[in-house]
Formats: structure tokens, sequence, C-alpha cells
């Protein structure tokens, strides 16, 4: 009987583990080297601004981007804390604020910086976050189940609501045909 302990595996099949080891490492070290480069980014332009913050931009341990701090909240005042981030598509500092009245605050932008006064006026900011998507789909599978033909008791209704519900079957059809293509 052949022990079947041990799972050898092919060489071609070894070789191709070790190759997409070698990329996913090489993949992590190029997202750590593009925070780490983002972090050196906001500290050389914070000293362009004259800005010291109170915690420079850097980098945890699981290799996420840091934002600096720039100012805390001031609760008698009224005014938030502000982070200074990296903005890949503007290419420039981005300025974050969060609610200090939430739990758990969230940051988000509020400004580009283009001067120093725009870490005064971002203190006063509350960010505004853009709404998540909506599910039309789903939207419209609740509406056609909201209006079951077996509840109704109008022969004539029945028939709106079922070419209704056959209208936004063939639409949801139709949009779920065109996203595959």
């Amino acid at each position: 009987m052949p022990d079947t302990t041990a799972t050898a595996l092919p060489d071609w099949l070894a070789a191709a583990e070790a190759d997409r080891a070698e990329r996913a490492l090489n993949e992590k070290a190029g997202a750590l080297r593009l925070v780490m480069d983002q972090a050196d980014k906001i500290n050389s332009w914070l000293a362009q601004f004259g800005i010291e913050p109170a915690s420079p931009a850097d980098y945890d341990k699981f290799g996420n981007l840091q934002g600096a701090v720039l100012i805390g909240a001031d609760y008698e005042e009224g005014t938030y804390e502000v982070r200074a981030l990296w903005s890949v598509d503007d290419d420039a500092i981005e300025l974050h604020t969060a609610d200090w009245e939430d739990d758990v605050p969230t940051f988000g932008r509020v400004r580009l910086l283009n001067s120093i006064g725009d870490v005064a006026a971002a203190r006063h900011e509350t960010p505004k976050f853009p709404a998540p998507p909506r599910d039309f789909a789903a939207e419209a599978r609740r509406a056609m189940d909201s209006l079951n033909v077996d509840r109704l008791n109008n022969g004539e209704v029945e028939v709106v609501v079922t070419a209704l519900n056959g209208i936004t079957a063939a639409l949801l059809n139709l949009a779920q045909v065109g996203s595959r293509t």
C-alpha cells in the first residue's frame, strides 16, 4: 500500500506557487512604498506651508496611511479635528474633519489645502459624505412584492398590478443582461 500522507507537489506546481508568492510579496511591497511616498508628500507639503502638525503623517503596521493630525477638536469653540491626507486624484493634500460628538468619528474630506487659511476654514466644516449607491433592483423587487395580486379584490386593479410587475421584471432582466455585456 503506497504512503498517502506525503503530498509532494509536482515541480511545475511548486514553481507556480513560488511565483505566486513572489508576486504577492511584490504587490504588498509596492502598496507599502506608495503609502510611504504619500506620507512623505503630506509631511513635506505641510512643511512648505509652515504647518507643524500635532502628529505627522505615517503608516501603521498593516501598511495603512495615517493622516497628519493638524489640530484637535475644540469642544468649547465647536470646531472639528483636522487631518491631512493625500488625494491621488488631485495630487494634493486634502483636509478631513469628523464630528467629535460621534462615538466612532468618521473622517471625511472637506476641502483641498491651497493655503494655510484652508486649515482654519476646515475646522468649522462638517464633512459631507456621498450618499450610498442605490440598489434599484432591490427597490423594484420590494415594490413588486408589495403589489401582491392575490390580496386585491378588484379585477381591473389586478390587471394593472400584473402589468406593472411584468414591466418591472422585464426591465430588471434587461438591466442584468446589459450589465454582463
